[in-house]
């Protein structure tokens, strides 16, 4: 009887579970056993890992073998356990005690491939925070995951191309690659403010939003620009600092998008209209995918043609919108994936699009029913309600601000933002995001300020989660001015760029 170890990770949601891969070789009849609650990919691999391991020109036992992954009680799935599966099987049938040693001291992730080389899979970066957490000292990955291995320093990660490579490694025959640390940070070229001409209002409220990470709508005719302001509001945020692009590439190592590199601005997802409630919001059969309110995480999340998504899956927002995350609960499962995001939603007027209501030719009773999938709690969390007009337009750019300019301006805002809230002990960074009965309570407006904002309350056309969300507005206007505490202009304008003060949502 031989008996060889190694290391792998068994996913759920973003996280991930140290998983020890044990492989016995003994007596019985021919034949790959695989028990610890395996799911189909892993129980299928017995036959692939197996002709590549022969493909390889390394022997395979002709006796029984059980693979058994533990702990038993976690249940166990994707491709990338076939790499571990493998060099547990190969530490079995060797006597060198080094190689086994350091087999099962390595945690080996990848996809084999029937000649032996090993393919990318995803998940790659929550297993190695598990390594990093589960003091595991080397990391061997795929070379086509080396996009997510550059973001930590620890573990060691090396990069292998095939399994003959692997053992020669194990065998002290070879070095195999490491991945380099830290990151080309250059994110390359995006979307320039300066493309978009006219529509003053909806820059400055794409400016506002940036700047203290608010949930802005726009209304207005088909092509007045609201695309194209949405598309680069990313490149008025500031970079990512270095955990928020670990948490957003650890969504998207999940969902298998980080192939071609990983998350090192803030990330644009804008799905279609017809956008179900699992793909806005993650699940799936099996372990559930995150969705595209996760794939924000960091970033902007565009719904376009607002008007034409079901109100049961746009109220499905409120919660992450409140929360910052998204839990999903199986009978034997609890996930929460992270869904910090902007919400950018943009509208027709109406169903048929004119600008001027004189214009307008849908029916009465259809121009009534516009919009009110939308519904009011879901309102009053959207801070800006701006329109986009189409008449008014300019053919030429004559001279519209750059990106560039604006986001300097937004990172200043932030950085006072930043400032004033962490000598407040706060680890908000964002005025969108401070809590608002401490902001009310420690950081209010001016006296007249606050006695205006208490006159709307009054009268019911503010709600109180109105309020704090105006207040919080007006604070993001006094940074973007270089001012100390938001005076009655500051709310006045917090107001109108709410909607509140004679732009309504409904057309």
């Amino acid at each position: 009887m031989a008996l060889g170890r190694s290391l792998t990770t068994a996913p759920s949601g973003v996280n991930a579970t140290v998983v020890q891969v044990e492989a016995n070789v003994g007596a019985g009849l021919p034949g790959t056993y695989v028990v610890g609650l395996p799911d189909a990919s892993i129980t299928e691999s017995r036959d692939r890992i197996k002709t590549a391991v022969m493909n390889s020109s390394l022997a395979w036992p002709k006796t029984k073998v059980i693979i058994s992954l533990s702990p038993a009680s976690v249940r166990k799935s994707g491709s990338h356990i076939d790499l571990a599966m493998a060099v547990a099987v190969l530490a079995a049938q060797t006597k060198d005690r080094d190689f086994r040693s350091r087999a099962a001291a390595t945690m080996f992730l990848g996809e084999v491939a029937l000649d032996g080389s090993l393919v990318p899979v995803t998940g790659v970066l929550p297993a190695l925070l598990a390594a990093r957490d589960h003091g595991v000292g080397d990391v061997v990955i795929p070379a086509g995951n080396l996009a997510e291995a550059g973001l930590m320093e620890q573990p060691r990660v090396h990069l292998a191309t095939h399994m003959r490579d692997i053992v020669a490694w194990l065998d002290g025959l070879m070095e195999l690659d490491q991945a380099p640390l830290g990151l080309d940070l250059d994110v390359g070229d995006h979307p320039d403010m300066r493309d978009v001409v006219g529509q003053p209002e909806a820059r400055f409220a794409a400016e506002v939003a940036a700047a203290g990470g608010h949930h802005m709508m726009m209304l207005g005719p088909p092509g007045s620009g609201k695309s194209m302001i949405a598309q680069r509001l990313p490149g008025l945020l500031p970079p990512l600092d270095e955990q928020q692009r670990i948490e957003a590439t650890v969504v998207h190592s999940v969902a298998g998008r980080t192939f071609n590199g990983a998350v090192l601005r803030a990330p644009f997802v804008a799905p279609h209209h017809s956008v179900s409630r699992a793909a806005l919001l993650g699940g799936g059969s099996g372990n559930p995918m995150p969705g595209a309110v996760s794939l924000a995480h960091h970033g902007v999340l565009f719904l376009d043609e607002v008007s034409e998504i079901p109100a049961s899956t746009l109220d499905t927002l409120r919660t992450p919108l409140e929360c910052g995350s998204v839990r999903i609960v199986r009978s034997r499962q609890d996930i929460t994936f992270p869904a910090r995001f902007q919400l950018v939603m943009a509208a027709n007027p109406c169903r048929c699009g004119a600008e001027q209501p004189t214009e307008c030719t849908c029916t009465g009773a259809a121009r009534a029913s516009y919009l009110t999938n939308l519904s009011g709690p879901l309102r009053d969390r959207l801070d800006l309600v701006v329109r986009t007009h189409a008449k008014g337009s300019v053919l030429v750019n004559t001279g519209e601000e750059a990106t560039a300019p604006i986001a300097e301006r937004v990172r200043e805002a932030r950085r006072r933002q930043a400032s004033r809230w962490s000598r407040a002990g706060l680890r908000d960074t964002v005025n969108a995001t401070v809590d608002p009965h401490r902001m009310r309570r420690e950081f209010p407006a001016s006296e007249e300020a606050m006695a205006y904002l208490g006159v709307f309350l009054a009268d019911g056309v503010v709600s109180q989660r109105g309020v704090d969300r105006a207040l919080k507005l007006s604070w993001t206007l006094c940074d973007l001015d270089g001012g100390t505490r938001p005076d009655l202009d500051h709310v006045a304008r917090a107001l109108e760029l709410r909607g509140t003060t004679g732009v309504e949502v409904a057309a």
